[in-house]
């Protein structure tokens, strides 16, 4: 059964999270109200996976995560979108990004007209964009003041459909441009950490992905450095030098994450999910947590149910000046 939280009049979403898997096929798909383009549709380019457009006035997302970067766009109305336990209010011009694995909902204010501009994309092969896209800070939330991507996704869509002379190239061109902006405008608004350009090697990615499918826990540090056959110094340094943190704390991260999730959103109980989480006992998981939560499972599970718990909303564009 499906179940719902309040929080400042948003319903946040109570129900065990999916993955949300990349489409198996091309084409159009067109739904209530919306038009979504698979990639490759008759024009093949790796890096976008897919690219679409909802007009509904109730349109809502439940709890997903996936391996690939996705990009919303608000092009009429008002709405939200959570990461984790972290809600952002959104409107009109507002522009939402989330990396692969993050857990992520949303949904339109549903008494107004609402527009929303979205697409998912891969870069592997492009490591330096890859590597400031992964450097985005937690404020995801950035406001496009001038719509300039607005008329960029609207001329991404209209080449998808209309397949005109050398609309491979135009795609391509609109795609990259779309990329770029969007890292302007986070610079802009001042969201992007403090970095140097560096690239997200293989060997990274190869830790990213073995962390995210382990949730975070049942991999050491010695593991993954024999993993990837280098020192654990080694990777460690290299890992802090690509994504500016340390790599330990990635690791605690992920699995807070997937800890929270599993407290909120399943009826397991907390030795199950030490279990799962690949904890030796019940008693290590809860010190773990408690001592980074400042809470114990029981405590943070039964203020998650009680709606204690609190989720600050983060508002889009309102705060800053136009």
């Amino acid at each position: 059964m499906t179940k719902s939280s309040t929080y400042n009049n948003i319903n946040i979403f109570r129900e065990p999270v999916r993955h949300a898997l990349k489409p198996s096929l091309s084409g159009i798909d067109h739904r209530d109200q919306e038009i979504c383009i698979n990639l490759p549709f008759a024009l093949v380019f790796e890096s976008l996976t897919y690219v679409g457009v909802v007009s509904r006035q109730t349109w809502q997302v439940r709890p997903h995560y996936h391996d690939h970067f996705e990009l919303c766009y608000v092009d009429k109305g008002e709405g939200w979108f959570a990461i984790d336990d972290v809600v952002y209010a959104v409107k009109k011009g507002d522009l939402f990004l989330t990396k692969p694995w993050e857990i992520h909902q949303g949904a339109a204010r549903g008494d107004t007209p609402y527009r929303l501009y979205y697409l998912g994309f891969e870069l592997d092969t492009m490591s330096h964009l890859e590597t400031d896209y992964y450097q985005l800070g937690i404020h995801r939330i950035c406001p496009d003041l001038q719509e300039t991507l607005r008329h960029t996704f609207s001329e991404l869509l209209t080449e998808l459909q209309q397949q005109q002379m050398h609309a491979l190239e135009m795609i391509q061109s609109l795609f990259l441009r779309l990329l770029v902006l969007v890292l302007r405008l986070y610079e802009y608004t001042g969201q992007m950490e403090d970095r140097k350009d560096v690239l997200l090697s293989p060997i990274i990615r190869e830790v990213l992905n073995s962390i995210h499918a382990a949730r975070g826990s049942s991999l050491t540090i010695e593991q993954l450095s024999e993993k990837v056959h280098l020192s654990r110094s080694h990777l460690a340094r290299e890992f802090h030098r690509c994504l500016g943190i340390p790599l330990g704390r990635y690791m605690r991260t992920v699995c807070l994450g997937w800890s929270k999730l599993y407290l909120r959103e399943t009826p397991a109980s907390i030795s199950q999910i030490a279990e799962r989480l690949h904890f030796p006992s019940i008693h290590s998981f809860s010190l773990f947590f408690k001592r980074h939560t400042g809470l114990s499972p029981q405590e943070y599970r039964r203020q998650a149910t009680q709606h204690l718990l609190t989720f600050p909303v983060k508002e889009g564009a309102d705060e800053r000046k136009r």
